[in-house]
């Protein structure tokens, strides 16, 4: 196996190159069809983007293989394992479960969660636009959540980018371990005459959350963000900060 460069070496292109190198995209995992499809469409999509990487796919709840299993396969084989977290925000899954899968192997390293990002923010404003959302209508912007201080901070800065984006106030809510829980954040906006209110779908997929969101008493609730461009791009922007 080719030697990684030592810490006083520079990463030229060319070292880069001759790296072997993998990348883990680490879902949260669900029960759903379509919402494990939206994962094996991202390998698929990253993997033709970047040929020269393996690509495969873990996750940390409800499905196999786990992360740590799957970077304990890879880092023996590889010069370079590289996991990318499908999470929009730096909770628990980022903080706990993907460091510690990486930090058992000094070849592997991982990289932020996908958000805050504009990118992000830009298709949260199309999925508001494809339901029919009007600037007039009261939008929350709803994360899946988390008992992490940290995760809190991205998403609302993530709310906080999609504000600017669509040109009005959004509001910031969660699915679980966090306030306002959703249903909540919704029925604060009622007080708008002849205004819907609209939760903008801070997910990768369908699921449990998905599910929660439908049910939060709004009237509008866009769809996961799922395989889209925007989410691919985001993923190489990750692998190139890494």
């Amino acid at each position: 196996m080719t030697p990684n460069p030592s810490a006083g070496e520079a990463v030229t292109p060319a070292s880069r190159a001759s790296t072997r190198r993998a990348v883990v995209l680490v879902a949260h995992g669900t029960a759903n069809e379509r919402g494990r499809q939206v994962v094996l469409d991202l390998v698929t999509a990253v993997q033709n983007r970047r040929p020269e990487l393996d690509v495969t796919d873990a996750y940390v709840d409800v499905q196999e293989p786990r992360v740590a299993d799957v970077v304990a396969q890879l880092a023996p084989r590889y010069d370079e394992v590289v996991v990318v977290p499908l999470l929009f925000c730096g909770g628990y899954h980022v903080r706990v479960d993907v460091a510690k899968a990486v930090d058992a192997w000094p070849n592997a390293r991982s990289t932020g969660a996908l958000g805050p990002s504009r990118r992000i923010a830009d298709l949260l404003v199309q999925r508001l636009t494809e339901a029919g959302v009007e600037r007039r209508d009261p939008v929350v912007m709803a994360a899946a959540g988390s008992s992490r201080l940290e995760a809190a901070a991205d998403a609302r800065a993530q709310a906080r980018l999609l504000a600017e984006a669509w040109g009005a106030e959004v509001d910031v809510a969660f699915g679980s371990a966090g306030t306002p829980a959703v249903p909540d954040a919704v029925n604060a906006n009622r007080d708008r005459p002849g205004a819907r209110v609209a939760v903008a779908s801070l997910l990768l997929g369908e699921g449990h959350f998905s599910e929660k969101l439908r049910r939060s008493g709004a009237d509008i609730v866009t769809e996961p963000l799922g395989a889209a461009p925007e989410v691919v791009e985001q993923i190489l922007a990750r692998l190139d900060e890494a």
